[in-house]
């Protein structure tokens, strides 16, 4: 597997009045994986207005057992594990900084899976066992 990706990153215009600023990450195309490496999680976050229901929480960058277990459609919590998978997510922040340190990990996370995927496909023979 020749495992790839591209992703594109948008911020909110820095204005130095402003309160947070907005990260939006999307995975635009892939090879060989899918595009849906953001690991959600249902119901966790507090909700946006008194009287709302708890809203999705970005949980990680999944890994390849992420990829093989986790749905990519938004589970019911009353029969199903509360995870599934995006190809894109919006965070927000106090500060360009943090902002900027953040986008540096979620690349490092990306790089990763891409190293695990691909290191998948060199499999070495591990241990023979006869049963008789």
């Amino acid at each position: 597997m020749a495992a790839s990706l591209i992703v594109r990153y948008w911020v909110t215009k820095p204005e130095p009045q402003l309160q947070s600023y907005d990260l939006r990450v999307e995975i635009n195309s892939t090879t060989d994986m899918p595009e849906e490496v953001f690991v959600m999680h249902r119901g966790v976050a507090p909700a946006l207005r008194a009287g709302e229901e708890q809203t999705d929480l970005f949980q990680c960058i999944a890994d390849p057992v992420d990829l093989e277990e986790f749905p990519t459609v938004a589970p019911d919590l009353a029969n199903e594990m509360p995870y599934y998978r995006v190809s894109d997510i919006t965070l927000s922040f106090r500060s360009l900084s943090e902002l900027e340190e953040v986008r540096t990990l979620i690349d490092a996370d990306l790089a990763s899976l891409i190293t695990a995927l691909k290191a998948g496909d060199s499999l070495t023979q591990y241990a023979v066992v006869t049963h008789v």
